[in-house]
């Protein structure tokens, strides 16, 4: 019985680095050319805007400090969730028929399920990380100064 995991093959590596390149690449193309340039105007007015009992620096902050960490943990879950559960489940890493990039030996026991493990411990600390940045959001919040004359101009400019 061999006890590695069965590799790529070199054109299948290059099938899968050639679409994270292309999916990195349209996200940064996203961001770059679209997100930041309609952030970049809003923030100058933010706090001159009300969403119920929100402002738009407060949403702009809590997007920062909470919304960020939890799609983080959310899109780790999303890939590894599954797989993580059943290492920890079978005790086997990599698991039986899963391909790996690099020659990799299957591990077993408690040995295999400390990489889940740990993965599970990151998204611990990014849900920590998201409240703890919830309370950050109201400190800064109250150094914010009041909407000025200047702003509210800007901001009448943008609704013509």
């Amino acid at each position: 019985m061999n006890d590695h995991a069965p590799e790529y093959t070199r054109r299948e590596r290059i099938v899968l680095a050639a679409k994270l390149g292309v999916a990195l690449l349209l996200v940064y193309l996203l961001a770059q050319f679209w997100l930041l340039e309609r952030i970049s105007g809003y923030v100058e007015i933010a706090n001159c805007l009300r969403y119920g009992d929100l402002n738009g620096m407060q949403l702009l902050l809590y997007g920062i400090f909470v919304i960020s960490p939890l799609s983080l943990a959310a899109l780790i879950l999303a890939l590894e969730g599954r797989r993580c559960i059943r290492v920890l489940r079978i005790g086997q890493n990599p698991l039986p028929g899963a391909k790996v990039l690099r020659k990799t030996r299957f591990k077993y026991g408690n040995a295999a399920r400390v990489q889940p493990t740990l993965l599970f411990a990151v998204l611990l600390v990014l849900a920590g990380f998201a409240l703890w940045g919830s309370f950050q959001v109201e400190k800064i919040n109250r150094m914010i100064p009041p909407c000025s004359s200047e702003q509210l101009l800007e901001l009448e400019k943008s609704d013509d």
